[in-house]
Protein backbone atom coordinates (compact mmCIF):
# COMPACT_ATOMS: atom_id res chain seq x y z
CA UNK A 1 0.00 0.00 0.00
CA UNK A 2 1.34 3.41 -0.89
CA UNK A 3 -1.21 6.32 0.35
CA UNK A 4 -1.15 9.29 -1.58
CA UNK A 5 -2.45 12.42 0.41
CA UNK A 6 -3.19 15.82 0.01
CA UNK A 7 -0.47 18.04 -0.50
CA UNK A 8 -1.44 20.45 2.70
CA UNK A 9 -1.99 17.66 4.88
CA UNK A 10 1.74 16.25 3.65
CA UNK A 11 3.80 19.18 3.87
CA UNK A 12 2.18 20.35 6.82
CA UNK A 13 3.76 17.16 8.73
CA UNK A 14 6.79 17.28 6.99
CA UNK A 15 7.10 21.32 8.04
CA UNK A 16 6.28 19.99 11.73
CA UNK A 17 8.63 17.32 12.31
CA UNK A 18 11.72 19.20 10.19
CA UNK A 19 13.84 19.94 13.28
CA UNK A 20 14.00 16.22 13.70
CA UNK A 21 17.12 14.40 12.57
CA UNK A 22 16.56 12.15 9.49
CA UNK A 23 17.32 9.11 11.35
CA UNK A 24 15.38 9.80 14.25
CA UNK A 25 12.86 6.69 15.32
CA UNK A 26 8.72 8.93 15.07
CA UNK A 27 6.47 6.90 17.17
CA UNK A 28 2.60 7.24 16.37
CA UNK A 29 -0.65 5.96 18.86
CA UNK A 30 -3.06 4.66 16.58
CA UNK A 31 -6.13 3.11 18.46
CA UNK A 32 -8.04 1.99 14.59
CA UNK A 33 -10.42 5.04 14.67
CA UNK A 34 -10.27 7.67 11.78
CA UNK A 35 -8.08 10.39 12.93
CA UNK A 36 -4.93 8.33 13.76
CA UNK A 37 -5.73 6.01 10.48
CA UNK A 38 -5.27 9.01 8.68
CA UNK A 39 -2.12 10.13 10.97
CA UNK A 40 -0.78 7.15 10.39
CA UNK A 41 -0.62 7.28 6.44
CA UNK A 42 0.16 10.98 6.43
CA UNK A 43 2.94 10.14 8.54
CA UNK A 44 4.15 6.99 6.10
CA UNK A 45 3.09 9.24 3.30
CA UNK A 46 5.33 12.28 3.98
CA UNK A 47 8.20 10.27 5.42
CA UNK A 48 8.94 7.17 3.48
CA UNK A 49 12.58 6.63 4.63
CA UNK A 50 11.82 7.51 8.64
CA UNK A 51 12.05 5.08 10.95
CA UNK A 52 8.05 4.67 12.14
CA UNK A 53 6.53 2.61 14.90
CA UNK A 54 3.13 2.39 15.96
CA UNK A 55 1.52 1.49 18.88
CA UNK A 56 -2.52 0.28 19.84
CA UNK A 57 -3.40 0.91 24.03
CA UNK A 58 -6.09 -1.90 24.61
CA UNK A 59 -7.31 -0.57 27.75
CA UNK A 60 -9.66 -3.89 29.19
CA UNK A 61 -12.60 -2.25 29.07
CA UNK A 62 -14.16 -2.92 25.72
CA UNK A 63 -14.42 -6.45 23.99
CA UNK A 64 -13.66 -5.37 20.60
CA UNK A 65 -10.96 -3.62 21.36
CA UNK A 66 -8.65 -6.72 20.89
CA UNK A 67 -9.94 -6.98 17.32
CA UNK A 68 -9.44 -3.28 16.81
CA UNK A 69 -5.87 -3.41 17.97
CA UNK A 70 -5.50 -6.63 15.50
CA UNK A 71 -6.93 -4.62 12.85
CA UNK A 72 -4.53 -2.34 13.22
CA UNK A 73 -1.54 -4.62 13.23
CA UNK A 74 -2.54 -5.79 9.77
CA UNK A 75 -2.59 -2.19 8.39
CA UNK A 76 0.71 -1.57 9.69
CA UNK A 77 1.89 -4.72 8.37
CA UNK A 78 0.96 -3.38 4.78
CA UNK A 79 2.52 -0.18 5.45
CA UNK A 80 5.45 -1.99 6.50
CA UNK A 81 4.91 -0.16 10.22
CA UNK A 82 6.41 -1.83 13.10
CA UNK A 83 3.17 -2.47 15.58
CA UNK A 84 2.91 -2.96 19.43
CA UNK A 85 -0.38 -3.83 21.06
CA UNK A 86 -0.21 -2.19 24.69
CA UNK A 87 -2.59 -4.01 27.42
CA UNK A 88 -3.57 -1.84 30.27
CA UNK A 89 -5.21 -4.76 32.88
CA UNK A 90 -5.58 -3.21 36.35
CA UNK A 91 -8.14 -0.46 35.16
CA UNK A 92 -10.94 -0.60 37.62
CA UNK A 93 -14.34 0.70 36.57
CA UNK A 94 -15.63 3.83 38.17
CA UNK A 95 -15.89 7.73 38.61
CA UNK A 96 -13.37 9.35 36.00
CA UNK A 97 -13.01 6.50 34.09
CA UNK A 98 -11.79 8.54 30.83
CA UNK A 99 -9.51 10.62 32.72
CA UNK A 100 -8.07 7.39 34.34
CA UNK A 101 -8.03 6.12 31.13
CA UNK A 102 -6.01 9.11 29.34
CA UNK A 103 -3.41 8.60 32.34
CA UNK A 104 -2.41 5.48 31.77
CA UNK A 105 -2.65 5.03 28.18
CA UNK A 106 0.08 8.08 28.15
CA UNK A 107 1.98 6.22 30.69
CA UNK A 108 2.01 2.97 28.87
CA UNK A 109 3.05 5.16 25.27
CA UNK A 110 5.59 6.59 27.17
CA UNK A 111 7.11 3.87 28.23
CA UNK A 112 6.99 1.93 24.71
CA UNK A 113 8.06 5.11 23.27
CA UNK A 114 11.26 5.19 25.24
CA UNK A 115 11.90 1.46 25.01
CA UNK A 116 11.62 1.91 21.17
CA UNK A 117 14.03 4.88 21.49
CA UNK A 118 11.63 7.14 19.79
CA UNK A 119 12.30 11.37 19.74
CA UNK A 120 8.77 11.34 19.89
CA UNK A 121 4.96 10.22 19.65
CA UNK A 122 2.51 11.29 17.33
CA UNK A 123 -1.14 11.64 18.46
CA UNK A 124 -4.09 11.81 16.08
CA UNK A 125 -5.92 14.69 17.43
CA UNK A 126 -7.93 16.76 15.32
CA UNK A 127 -9.49 20.41 14.69
CA UNK A 128 -12.63 18.54 15.75
CA UNK A 129 -11.12 17.39 18.82
CA UNK A 130 -10.52 20.96 19.93
CA UNK A 131 -13.74 22.40 19.37
CA UNK A 132 -15.46 19.67 21.96
CA UNK A 133 -13.02 20.37 24.68
CA UNK A 134 -13.24 23.79 24.09
CA UNK A 135 -17.40 23.45 24.57
CA UNK A 136 -16.57 21.11 27.63
CA UNK A 137 -14.57 23.69 29.39
CA UNK A 138 -17.07 26.20 28.53
CA UNK A 139 -19.94 24.09 30.24
CA UNK A 140 -17.34 24.00 33.32
CA UNK A 141 -16.66 27.34 33.64
CA UNK A 142 -13.33 26.84 32.34
CA UNK A 143 -10.59 30.10 32.72
CA UNK A 144 -8.08 30.70 30.20
CA UNK A 145 -5.70 27.89 30.51
CA UNK A 146 -9.01 25.45 30.03
CA UNK A 147 -10.45 27.59 26.47
CA UNK A 148 -7.06 27.23 25.12
CA UNK A 149 -6.32 24.99 22.10
CA UNK A 150 -4.88 21.68 23.38
CA UNK A 151 -0.82 22.01 22.87
CA UNK A 152 0.51 20.76 19.71
CA UNK A 153 4.01 20.07 20.69
CA UNK A 154 5.05 19.01 24.53
CA UNK A 155 7.30 16.82 26.78
CA UNK A 156 6.09 15.46 29.56
CA UNK A 157 6.94 11.61 31.18
CA UNK A 158 10.07 11.79 29.47
CA UNK A 159 9.10 12.32 26.17
CA UNK A 160 8.13 14.63 23.20
CA UNK A 161 4.50 14.97 22.34
CA UNK A 162 3.40 16.21 18.85
CA UNK A 163 -0.17 16.52 17.28
CA UNK A 164 0.01 17.03 14.24
CA UNK A 165 -3.44 17.07 12.81
CA UNK A 166 -4.81 20.45 14.81
CA UNK A 167 -5.48 22.00 11.60
CA UNK A 168 -8.03 19.45 10.01
CA UNK A 169 -11.34 18.41 10.91
CA UNK A 170 -12.85 14.84 11.52
CA UNK A 171 -14.89 14.90 8.97
CA UNK A 172 -11.86 16.15 6.18
CA UNK A 173 -9.96 13.44 7.66
CA UNK A 174 -12.52 10.86 7.56
CA UNK A 175 -13.19 12.06 3.46
CA UNK A 176 -9.39 11.81 2.27
CA UNK A 177 -9.80 7.94 4.06
CA UNK A 178 -12.76 7.57 1.99
CA UNK A 179 -10.98 8.63 -1.22
CA UNK A 180 -8.00 6.35 -0.25
CA UNK A 181 -10.64 3.26 0.00
CA UNK A 182 -9.30 3.24 3.87
CA UNK A 183 -11.14 1.91 6.59
CA UNK A 184 -11.20 2.56 10.04
CA UNK A 185 -12.67 0.94 13.41
CA UNK A 186 -15.51 2.58 15.05
CA UNK A 187 -15.79 2.66 19.13
CA UNK A 188 -19.34 2.51 20.45
CA UNK A 189 -18.50 4.44 23.27
CA UNK A 190 -18.26 7.03 21.15
CA UNK A 191 -21.96 7.12 20.59
CA UNK A 192 -22.62 6.72 24.25
CA UNK A 193 -24.42 10.06 25.75
CA UNK A 194 -23.31 9.00 29.32
CA UNK A 195 -20.01 10.83 28.22
CA UNK A 196 -20.18 14.70 27.93
CA UNK A 197 -17.75 15.08 25.26
CA UNK A 198 -20.33 12.88 23.81
CA UNK A 199 -23.02 14.90 24.42
CA UNK A 200 -21.08 17.66 22.71
CA UNK A 201 -20.65 15.62 19.58
CA UNK A 202 -24.30 15.32 19.69
CA UNK A 203 -25.16 19.08 19.96
CA UNK A 204 -22.93 20.18 16.85
CA UNK A 205 -25.48 20.35 13.86
CA UNK A 206 -27.60 22.74 16.43
CA UNK A 207 -24.72 24.93 17.15
CA UNK A 208 -23.64 24.76 13.55
CA UNK A 209 -26.83 26.33 12.62
CA UNK A 210 -26.32 29.26 15.20
CA UNK A 211 -22.55 30.05 13.84
CA UNK A 212 -20.95 28.05 16.44
CA UNK A 213 -19.33 25.67 14.06
CA UNK A 214 -16.70 23.41 14.76
CA UNK A 215 -13.58 25.59 12.88
CA UNK A 216 -14.75 28.86 14.59
CA UNK A 217 -14.75 27.27 18.00
CA UNK A 218 -10.98 25.83 17.49
CA UNK A 219 -10.29 29.49 16.34
CA UNK A 220 -11.18 30.93 19.26
CA UNK A 221 -9.83 28.53 21.46
CA UNK A 222 -6.10 29.29 19.49
CA UNK A 223 -6.85 32.91 19.87
CA UNK A 224 -6.81 31.70 23.48
CA UNK A 225 -3.99 29.89 23.38
CA UNK A 226 -2.35 33.08 22.16
CA UNK A 227 -3.29 34.78 25.39
CA UNK A 228 -2.69 32.28 27.06
CA UNK A 229 0.83 32.20 26.35
CA UNK A 230 1.19 35.85 26.44
CA UNK A 231 0.43 35.63 30.31
CA UNK A 232 2.81 32.89 31.60
CA UNK A 233 5.72 35.25 29.54
CA UNK A 234 4.68 38.18 31.56
CA UNK A 235 4.27 36.10 34.32
CA UNK A 236 7.87 34.77 34.34
CA UNK A 237 9.20 38.16 33.66
CA UNK A 238 7.79 39.39 37.74
CA UNK A 239 8.70 35.90 39.65
CA UNK A 240 11.95 37.96 40.91
CA UNK A 241 9.54 40.89 42.44
CA UNK A 242 7.51 38.20 44.39
CA UNK A 243 8.85 34.83 45.10
CA UNK A 244 11.96 33.27 45.33
CA UNK A 245 13.09 29.67 46.13
CA UNK A 246 14.49 28.17 49.30
CA UNK A 247 16.08 25.14 48.07
CA UNK A 248 12.76 22.79 47.52
CA UNK A 249 10.05 25.65 48.90
CA UNK A 250 8.52 29.15 47.07
CA UNK A 251 8.40 31.54 49.70
CA UNK A 252 5.95 34.73 48.17
CA UNK A 253 5.71 38.28 49.27
CA UNK A 254 2.37 38.38 49.80
CA UNK A 255 1.75 42.10 50.19
CA UNK A 256 3.99 42.11 46.55
CA UNK A 257 1.63 39.45 45.50
CA UNK A 258 -1.39 40.72 46.12
CA UNK A 259 -0.54 44.40 44.33
CA UNK A 260 -0.64 41.78 40.93
CA UNK A 261 -3.56 41.71 38.84
CA UNK A 262 -5.73 38.21 40.04
CA UNK A 263 -4.73 36.10 37.06
CA UNK A 264 -1.12 36.78 37.84
CA UNK A 265 -2.09 35.85 41.35
CA UNK A 266 -3.61 32.48 40.60
CA UNK A 267 -0.85 31.44 37.99
CA UNK A 268 1.75 31.86 39.75
CA UNK A 269 0.15 30.04 43.03
CA UNK A 270 -0.71 27.33 40.96
CA UNK A 271 2.71 26.91 39.21
CA UNK A 272 4.16 26.91 42.75
CA UNK A 273 1.87 24.25 43.80
CA UNK A 274 2.21 22.00 41.30
CA UNK A 275 6.17 22.21 40.81
CA UNK A 276 6.24 21.32 44.68
CA UNK A 277 3.73 18.43 44.60
CA UNK A 278 4.75 16.96 40.91
CA UNK A 279 0.40 17.05 39.91
CA UNK A 280 -0.54 18.16 36.63
CA UNK A 281 -3.68 19.89 36.97
CA UNK A 282 -3.79 23.00 39.01
CA UNK A 283 -6.27 23.67 42.04
CA UNK A 284 -9.23 25.18 41.75
CA UNK A 285 -9.52 29.10 41.92
CA UNK A 286 -11.20 29.28 44.67
CA UNK A 287 -8.61 27.51 47.05
CA UNK A 288 -5.92 29.25 45.25
CA UNK A 289 -7.47 32.93 46.49
CA UNK A 290 -7.89 31.22 50.01
CA UNK A 291 -4.01 30.35 50.25
CA UNK A 292 -3.46 34.57 49.90
CA UNK A 293 -5.58 35.47 52.51
CA UNK A 294 -4.67 32.57 54.87
CA UNK A 295 -2.93 33.47 58.29
CA UNK A 296 -3.53 29.96 59.47
CA UNK A 297 -1.23 27.34 58.18
CA UNK A 298 -2.93 24.96 55.93
CA UNK A 299 -2.59 22.03 53.24
CA UNK A 300 -3.83 22.26 49.58
CA UNK A 301 -2.47 19.98 46.43
CA UNK A 302 -0.29 18.09 48.70
CA UNK A 303 1.50 20.99 49.79
CA UNK A 304 1.90 22.98 53.55
CA UNK A 305 1.04 26.82 53.33
CA UNK A 306 2.73 28.41 56.24
CA UNK A 307 2.10 32.19 57.00
CA UNK A 308 5.78 33.82 58.94
CA UNK A 309 6.92 37.08 59.92
CA UNK A 310 7.70 39.40 57.20
CA UNK A 311 4.02 39.42 55.21
CA UNK A 312 5.74 35.99 53.75
CA UNK A 313 3.80 32.72 52.57
CA UNK A 314 5.74 29.15 52.36
CA UNK A 315 4.79 26.86 50.60
CA UNK A 316 6.39 23.48 51.47
CA UNK A 317 5.80 19.97 50.55
CA UNK A 318 2.88 18.06 52.96
CA UNK A 319 5.12 15.74 54.76
CA UNK A 320 1.78 13.21 54.70
CA UNK A 321 2.76 13.02 50.94
CA UNK A 322 6.35 11.92 51.45
CA UNK A 323 6.13 10.46 54.83
CA UNK A 324 7.04 6.89 53.01
CA UNK A 325 8.39 7.86 50.37
CA UNK A 326 12.41 6.12 49.75
CA UNK A 327 14.12 6.40 46.45
CA UNK A 328 17.79 4.82 45.84
CA UNK A 329 20.87 7.31 45.13
CA UNK A 330 19.95 6.46 41.31
CA UNK A 331 16.21 7.66 40.77
CA UNK A 332 14.68 10.72 41.56
CA UNK A 333 12.95 11.42 44.25
CA UNK A 334 9.45 13.34 44.56
CA UNK A 335 9.65 14.14 40.89
CA UNK A 336 12.34 17.34 41.74
CA UNK A 337 15.32 15.38 43.95
CA UNK A 338 18.24 13.49 42.70
CA UNK A 339 21.56 12.63 44.58
CA UNK A 340 24.56 13.80 43.05
CA UNK A 341 28.64 12.43 43.85
CA UNK A 342 26.49 9.87 46.03
CA UNK A 343 27.10 5.83 46.33
CA UNK A 344 24.26 3.40 45.21
CA UNK A 345 23.85 2.59 48.82
CA UNK A 346 22.88 5.84 49.80
CA UNK A 347 18.85 6.44 49.61
CA UNK A 348 16.95 9.98 49.85
CA UNK A 349 13.58 9.93 52.37
CA UNK A 350 12.01 13.18 53.95
CA UNK A 351 13.55 14.09 57.10
CA UNK A 352 10.89 13.42 59.68
CA UNK A 353 10.69 13.64 63.10
CA UNK A 354 13.67 11.09 63.51
CA UNK A 355 15.55 12.82 61.14
CA UNK A 356 15.19 16.37 62.54
CA UNK A 357 15.88 15.18 65.84
CA UNK A 358 18.99 14.67 64.23
CA UNK A 359 20.07 18.19 63.37
CA UNK A 360 20.90 19.34 66.61
CA UNK A 361 21.23 23.54 64.46
CA UNK A 362 17.83 23.24 62.07
CA UNK A 363 16.63 26.14 64.39
CA UNK A 364 19.61 28.15 63.32
CA UNK A 365 18.05 27.74 59.71
CA UNK A 366 14.76 30.26 60.30
CA UNK A 367 12.97 27.23 58.70
CA UNK A 368 9.36 26.65 60.44
CA UNK A 369 9.65 22.52 61.41
CA UNK A 370 6.88 21.65 59.42
CA UNK A 371 8.88 22.60 56.29
CA UNK A 372 11.68 20.52 57.25
CA UNK A 373 9.98 17.40 58.45
CA UNK A 374 8.94 16.89 54.84
CA UNK A 375 12.07 18.09 53.48
CA UNK A 376 14.90 15.52 51.46
CA UNK A 377 17.80 14.10 53.22
CA UNK A 378 20.30 11.46 52.80
CA UNK A 379 20.63 8.06 54.85
CA UNK A 380 22.79 5.23 54.49
CA UNK A 381 20.85 2.45 56.33
CA UNK A 382 19.96 4.37 59.85
CA UNK A 383 22.45 6.88 59.83
CA UNK A 384 21.55 10.40 58.54
CA UNK A 385 24.01 12.12 55.90
CA UNK A 386 22.85 15.23 54.40
CA UNK A 387 19.42 17.65 55.12
CA UNK A 388 20.30 20.48 53.42
CA UNK A 389 17.15 22.46 54.93
CA UNK A 390 18.12 21.36 58.84
CA UNK A 391 21.65 22.32 58.49
CA UNK A 392 22.98 19.09 58.48
CA UNK A 393 25.87 17.28 56.86
CA UNK A 394 27.28 17.89 53.18
CA UNK A 395 24.99 20.34 51.25
CA UNK A 396 26.16 18.89 47.62
CA UNK A 397 24.34 15.68 47.81
CA UNK A 398 21.70 17.07 46.40
CA UNK A 399 20.16 18.85 43.51
CA UNK A 400 16.61 20.10 42.45
CA UNK A 401 15.18 20.46 39.56
CA UNK A 402 14.38 24.04 38.44
CA UNK A 403 10.78 25.25 38.85
CA UNK A 404 9.34 25.83 35.30
CA UNK A 405 9.56 29.65 35.33
CA UNK A 406 13.52 29.99 35.78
Amino acid sequence: MNPVLPHEILSHIAELLAPLPKDTVIGVAVSGGSDSVALLLALRAALPEAPLRAATVDHGLRIEAKQEAQWVSELCAELGVDHSILRINDLPMGPNLQARARCARYDALAAWGQDMACSCICLGHSQTDVAESFLMRLARGSGIDGLSEMRRRWTDRGMEWLRPLLAFSRTNLQDLLRAQGQGWCNDPSNEDPAFMRVRMRQAAPDLDALGLTGLRLAKTATRMRYVQEALEFSVRELWPQVAKIDFTDVLFDRKALCRLPREYVERMLADALNWISGQPYRPRNAALLRCIAAKKTMTLHGCVLIPQSGNVLRISREFSAVEGLVTQADLPWDSRLSMVNSKKSYEIRALGPSGLGQCPTWRDSGRPRLALLSSPSVWHGPTLLAAPMAQFGQKDLLEVVSPPWE
